[in-house]
């Protein structure tokens, strides 16, 4: 006789465990790795001690599944908007804006990103997930300059230094919210700002022409 249920349990021991993923990014965003417990992750996700075991073997093993799934939600954001951009200055944009509108999001992963760096948890699984998420940013802030000098969009500057320059920038100010203990609202605005007066510096460190036309979008 053939069995039923079973791809309904599979997929309900799927959802629990991005519930805690979820429940466990939010938590740790707010307070450090070391000081939040398994039962704090339990409380914030609504579920008991025994069914995060059930999961997971540990609060290590649990960090690192949390990082991971924070990466690869990062990773497809990423994706989907260069997949679809030829134009380097318009993707540049758009990458610079995503940023704006994912401040939250990805001020989450940065700030897990670097509990786990002081944490004891290294594992190469973490590490490379990591390399990729700014590997991934790096491929296309390069691929962008090269082709914007290569075309003539673009008078000055150098593909690795752009790459490197923006890269910082973005995390800086992502983070910034967090530092300063802002709200939502208030990083979400300080963020818009600083990317606003950026893009119109990057421009002029591209001796790109054609920057009016792009500032005039809102990402």
């Amino acid at each position: 006789m053939k069995k039923v249920g079973r791809p309904r349990q599979v997929g309900q021991a799927r959802d629990t465990a991005e519930a805690l993923k979820r429940s466990a990014l939010d938590l740790l965003s707010r307070n450090s790795y070391r000081s939040v417990t398994i039962k704090d992750i339990g409380r914030e996700a609504g579920l008991t001690t025994a069914m995060i075991y059930y999961h997971f073997r540990d609060k290590n093993d649990l960090l690192r599944a949390t990082i991971e799934y924070a990466i690869e939600k990062a990773l497809t954001r990423f994706q989907e908007v260069s997949e679809n951009i030829d134009e380097p200055a318009a993707l540049i944009h758009e990458w610079l804006y995503m940023h704006v509108n994912l401040h939250s999001e990805l001020g989450k992963v940065l700030k897990l990103i670097i509990d786990y760096n002081h944490s004891d948890v290294q594992t190469d699984q973490i590490d490379e997930a990591v390399q990729r998420f700014y590997g991934t940013e790096r491929d296309v802030l390069m691929g962008c300059v090269q082709k914007g000098l290569e075309t003539g969009i673009f008078s000055d500057g150098k593909p690795e230094e752009i790459s490197i320059l923006v890269s910082t920038f973005l995390d800086g100010a992502v983070l910034r919210g967090q530092i300063l203990g802002e709200t939502d609202a208030q990083g979400a605005a300080a963020i818009q700002t600083s990317v606003e007066v950026f893009e119109r510096v990057l421009w002029s460190a591209l001796g790109f022409r054609g920057r009016a036309a792009l500032s005039s979008r809102t990402g």
